[in-house]
């Protein structure tokens, strides 16, 4: 860390503390810069680039958070944002019934001065021309075009952020972090006149795809021939036979299983199972069962949920979280028994006083702000399935004739505490006779907890998909955050499915 930055940090917790701050922490954000790219059918839509810069300081004072941020990165400032954010401190006080108490932080080794965290890139995204992006992109294009005559709209689009992040707090953390995540998708959409249809295909899926690492990310996508396969899937769908209503086995693939686990581990965030946050997801299930927690039959045996902060190339990756907690794997579900939460420092002691006992000692450290002029709030890491020890291949073979395999997400809908969902996707099969047909407008829905409990195989790692969804919205005012996911195909049975419209 250069010293202008460290010195910018300590002065800032120096005058926290001058004016009363019982804690402080202050994230500063040196450089950002982000880019996005999208043409459709062959035209350039988007071309964005931008850069941004500056701080923000979080208090704790009479036992209530102040926060304060300013985009201007001088000295000059600091004076200033600190007073704000612990006169914000004193305003809570007067409204807040309980004073905040934060659990214990493991603190830097003597030796490890600095923390810090690079992602791993071989190439820089903003060091690949825009002319060689573009060529990529109009090439996926072109090959939509020439697969299908059907395709009357084509998207391509592609996406880099590259976030230095430096946080310092007055329990003695003092991190380095750099941060660089790129992102690409391609989307066929056919129109047939006779048949007065439209039908989707998307790759790598439906939103676009995150991975933390470099330009090599978007390399290993091959965005050429699978924009090709998309175009042609897509004009297939047209014909494709509606899926029928029953009461059958299912295969979620991973580009619909992510997410369905991502939907499901809203309701793992502590602060909506304590009822303090309500945002766009809503609540949890899981609220009037804490006291049930380590004892909750959630899943099947086979249900192994992780909230992992350490897989590499996750959007959910680092090295601390923006409280200063280090990275770790949680796990939420094991064997399908509720054993865990997204939690902050603050939830800790919160949590154990509805459970009743001492459960949790430590953050999960799910706190996270989009960018350094938000408040941290918890937010997913990668939330993964853990892989089960199925092969991909020989499940499809031997699940009964009459199961349906989902792929691609293409709509969602989950009540506001997690329970009863309906997800729609742009492409499914039907097992008939041995063979998997093509099914078009498929929908699976129900409790989700039978959804859970009724998973008979999670396939093993051979099959693993780990993916980053971009826009993933909570908190007021409203914050966008890269969220990752991982599984591998799963079988559940006694599943709802049927047709949209």
């Amino acid at each position: 860390m250069e010293k202008e930055h460290r010195e910018f940090l300590e002065e800032v917790l120096r005058l926290a503390k001058k004016q009363g701050a019982e804690y402080a922490d202050c994230r500063l954000y040196p450089h950002t810069e982000s880019e996005h790219i999208k043409l459709e059918n062959g035209q350039i839509t988007t071309l964005n680039s931008s850069q941004s810069a500056g701080f923000g300081v979080r208090v704790l004072a009479q036992g209530s958070w102040g926060f304060y941020a300013t985009p201007i990165l001088d000295r000059q400032k600091i004076q200033e944002v600190v007073k704000r954010a612990v006169h914000s401190a004193s305003i809570n006080e007067t409204i807040q019934k309980e004073k905040v108490v934060l659990a214990p932080i493991r603190q830097l080794a003597d030796k490890e001065k600095v923390g810090t965290y690079r992602t791993k890139v071989e190439i820089d995204p903003f060091s690949v021309s825009l002319e060689q992006k573009l060529i990529l992109l109009a090439s996926s294009d072109e090959a939509m075009r020439q697969a299908s005559g059907k395709s009357y709209w084509r998207i391509c689009e592609m996406s880099a952020v590259k976030t230095r992040k430096l946080f310092a707090s007055s329990e003695g953390a003092l991190l380095d972090q750099l941060f660089v995540e790129t992102g690409a998708a391609v989307q066929a959409n056919a129109k047939s006149q006779v048949l007065d249809d439209t039908q989707r295909r998307s790759y790598p899926n439906s939103h676009v795809y995150y991975m933390q690492g470099g330009y090599e990310m978007i390399q290993k996508l091959d965005l050429v021939p699978n924009a090709a396969i998309m175009a042609q899937e897509a004009e297939q769908l047209l014909l494709a036979s509606l899926a029928r209503a029953a009461n059958t086995g299912a295969i979620i693939l991973p580009q619909m299983l992510n997410l369905h686990i991502h939907e499901t581990a809203h309701g793992f965030e502590a602060d909506r199972v304590l009822g303090t946050e309500w945002t766009l997801a809503g609540g949890s299930f899981f609220t009037p069962l804490l006291p049930q927690i380590e004892t909750f039959q959630f899943g099947s045996e086979h249900v192994n949920l992780t909230a992992d902060s350490v897989t590499e190339h996750g959007v959910g990756t680092f090295g601390y979280d923006d409280e200063g907690t280090r990275a770790s794997r949680a796990p939420l579900v094991k064997e399908g028994i509720w054993v865990g939460l997204l939690t902050s420092r603050e939830t800790v002691p919160q949590l154990n006083a509805h459970i009743g006992r001492e459960y949790f000692t430590r953050s999960s450290g799910a706190m996270r702000a989009d960018g350094y002029a938000n408040w941290p709030v918890i937010r997913m890491v990668n939330i993964l399935l853990e892989p089960g020890e199925t092969d991909f291949e020989d499940l499809k073979e031997r699940v009964p004739d009459g199961t349906l395999m989902f792929g691609t997400n293409k709509s969602w809908s989950i009540d506001d505490v997690r329970r009863h969902f309906t997800f729609g996707t742009e492409i499914a099969w039907e097992k008939v006779r041995g063979k998997w047909e093509m099914r078009k407008n498929a929908k699976y829905y129900g409790d989700n907890l039978n959804f859970w409990r009724n998973c008979q195989a999670v396939c093993d790692k051979k099959s693993f998909w780990l993916q980053g969804i971009g826009s993933c919205g909570k908190a007021d005012p409203l914050q966008t955050m890269h969220t990752g996911h991982g599984s591998s195909p799963a079988y559940f049975t006694n599943i709802q499915v049927g047709s949209v419209g």
